[in-house]
């Protein structure tokens, strides 16, 4: 079966691994934006990294946030009828 794997046909089963992929994603965003918005190249690296532990650490505190607004705020203000 993995001699008849072709990538961009077919697709990688990562069903169960999804959320991992935030991390690529945020590094390459960062890398991408920064390369753009960075006035220093000296500076680049540590700005990338900067900026990728940015948006790890923002989609964290979003996760939390709305874990607890969906399980506990919506809860009470419309309770389940009975």
């Amino acid at each position: 079966m993995t001699l008849a794997y072709t990538p961009f046909i077919d697709a990688m089963s990562v069903h169960d691994y999804w959320y991992l992929l935030i991390v690529p994603m945020a590094f390459f965003l960062a890398v991408g934006y920064k390369a753009v918005r960075c006035p220093d190249m000296k500076k680049y690296p540590q700005a990338v990294l900067s900026f990728t532990v940015q948006i790890l650490g923002l989609m964290l505190l979003l996760a939390i946030a709305f874990t607890i607004v969906i399980g506990y705020v919506l809860p009470m203000l419309a309770p389940m009828p009975v």
